[in-house]
């Protein structure tokens, strides 16, 4: 069986000239808040490849730097205010939040601008089947079949992994009654008894558990759709930098096996971002409708 490569960079590249058409058509600038707490260095290379890629498409950014002794209530207020801001439209705060700051100020968004659906509110609303937004991760997901042509009503599609992040959103976002959804989804986790009975009955399975080569070629049946969302950096003595970047699906053990497979880097992840920069251009444009 020939396997399909389904590479992000074509799907991100037109979502990325729909931000721009849609950013240029508004009587003012998108604007996205980055709040970054503290000195974590992912945090502050994702936050800055954020701002290169909203320059772009003409999504303006403002990077909030707050130090981690500034505390909770700080950083809470900081986060209360941007949401009041009428010239921003939408607000993400960078994860993970250093020791001694409460994952509650999240809580602070406001709703209308929680672009990445990392509220309990925000979730609510996605669990329920209400207008909000989704975690771009999840998305992206929907986004990748999607741009590949690749049919979710009726097909089973397997989850492994349950993180607020991909897991239950994914399955919310997949259980929806549209085109892009109407699916019959399993969840599987880290409890899951013979997960390989389960992923074995995947039309489309999709790895988000933070597992290296946790999917094997023997937990698949022959011609399953196989999206990899794991990015594990493991270590690798013959790179330049010493280590590499895998998913959480033996990559190698698919070919010949999957109809189609993500890779990875170069799969899911290169999404997200543009998906984040969608939603801001979605929320200026309910502003601008108020």
């Amino acid at each position: 069986m020939d396997t399909v490569l389904l590479k992000g960079k074509a799907v991100a590249g037109e979502i990325r000239q729909d931000v721009a058409r849609r950013a240029a058509a508004l009587p003012f600038d998108p604007a996205l808040a980055i709040v970054l707490v503290g000195d974590d260095p992912a945090s502050a290379y994702y936050s800055a490849s954020i701002e290169r890629a909203a320059t772009k498409v003409g999504v303006a950014t403002r990077l909030v730097e707050l130090e981690a002794s500034e505390g909770t209530e700080r950083v809470a207020s900081s986060i209360r205010d941007l949401s009041r801001d009428a010239s921003v439209h939408g607000i993400i705060v960078q994860q993970p939040l250093p020791d001694g700051i409460l994952q509650q100020v999240v809580e602070e968004v406001a709703a209308e601008k929680d672009v990445d659906c990392a509220t309990t509110y925000s979730l609510g609303l996605l669990m329920t089947g209400r207008e909000t937004f989704a975690p771009c991760t999840a998305l992206a997901v929907l986004e990748m079949l999607h741009g590949h042509d690749i049919a979710l009503p009726g097909k089973h599609v397997v989850i492994v992994g349950r993180s607020t992040v991909v897991g239950k959103p994914l399955a919310n976002l997949l259980l929806r009654k549209s085109e892009r959804g109407n699916a019959t989804v399993t969840v599987c986790h880290t409890g899951t008894s013979d997960l390989a009975l389960h992923t074995r009955q995947a039309d489309i399975l999709v790895a988000a558990m933070g597992r290296p080569g946790g999917i094997r070629g023997d937990m698949v049946s022959e011609g399953v759709v196989v999206i990899d969302v794991g990015v594990n950096q493991i270590d690798d003595p013959e790179s330049e930098k010493g280590y590499r970047l895998v998913g959480d699906v033996a990559f190698d053990e698919m070919t010949g096996l999957a109809s189609a497979v993500t890779p990875v880097p170069g799969g899911v992840g290169t999404l997200t971002t543009a998906l984040l920069l969608r939603g801001v251009v979605v929320a200026a444009e309910s502003a601008a409708a108020r």
